[in-house]
């Protein structure tokens, strides 16, 4: 029986992944432990090993991070403090429970200038364009600090109940309210279903896959797409209001990639194929729609 000790359990992931890891065959029986900010600071380095130690896990999922990008623009000294600082915490303990690490990292450490065709690879050279994106770079070469270690790039997730970090679920909560959304038709990523990335988690775990691996839903939109997709999904009736607009006109602190999709060829060569970002998109909608009626 394996042991799994996951940071930021209630975020958008981390609720995803502890759903999936109880009800996969292949982790049901694992013992899984979740922790959030309301346990301790994760830049606190005492009560994060003192954390990791106690539990005695075999796998150790770094899922917390401070992940809005334009707040982190605003304040780098706290994204450092979360991003970095606390993923040096992590594998620290990590390393002093010979526990291996796992950590979320994401497209944005890519400048999407000029892309590869057919995505990034892993192999690809990160260049950030924004404190967040070079704290999640900082973050992936401190986990390559522990043996074994596994680094998952993902991108645009959605699948949440929060919609100031999800825009899918924001999009459809503001048509029902009547609001016009504006969403960016420019700018080109892999929308990605936590469920489907927590699922892919899961394959990688069991497979015992370290490294570095891509893991995103196949496809690239923008969210203005994304946004056409979900509402047709939830409603095809639904008046919805939904106004294109250039990510050059966007009052956005920092930079963001034009186009930082990834290329998931390695993860689909080791045995998991992710489904279409429609399909995704789709599948969260009805879900809402389920759960609003």
């Amino acid at each position: 029986m394996r042991r799994l000790y996951l940071t930021g359990a209630d975020g958008m992931l981390g609720s995803a992944l502890t759903d999936v890891l109880a009800t996969d065959p292949r982790t049901a029986d694992w013992v899984t432990h979740g922790v959030s900010r309301e346990d301790f600071d994760i830049a606190d380095r005492a009560a994060v090993t003192e954390s990791i130690t106690a539990f005695g896990p075999d796998l150790v999922v770094h899922a917390a991070a401070h992940a809005i990008v334009d707040d982190c623009e605003a304040d780098p000294r706290l994204a450092m403090r979360v991003n970095v600082t606390g993923t040096h915490n992590v594998a620290a303990a990590c390393r002093l429970s010979a526990a291996r690490l796992v950590y979320l990292s994401s497209d944005y450490v890519f400048d999407g200038a000029t892309p590869p065709v057919g995505g990034y690879r892993e192999a690809d050279t990160p260049s950030p364009l924004s404190v967040y994106g070079l704290t999640k770079l900082a973050g992936e070469r401190i986990s390559q600090s522990v043996p074994e270690h596994l680094v998952v790039r993902t991108s645009w997730l959605f699948g949440g109940a929060d919609e100031c970090t999800d825009t899918v679920l924001a999009t459809i909560h503001q048509a029902l309210q009547g609001a016009t959304s504006e969403l960016i038709e420019d700018q080109f990523s892999c929308p990605t279903y936590t469920r489907d990335l927590a699922g892919a988690l899961v394959f990688l775990f069991a497979r015992g896959v370290a490294g570095t691996v891509h893991v995103a839903n196949a496809g690239t939109a923008s969210w203005y797409q994304v946004a056409r997709v979900a509402l047709e999904a939830y409603d095809a009736t639904l008046p919805a209001d939904v106004t294109p607009v250039a990510l050059a006109d966007m009052p956005f602190l920092g930079g963001r990639p034009r186009d930082s999709s990834l290329n998931t060829g390695l993860l689909a060569s080791l045995g998991h194929v992710m489904p279409h970002w429609t399909d995704a998109v789709a599948r969260f909608s009805r879900q809402l729609r389920t759960l609003h009626s």
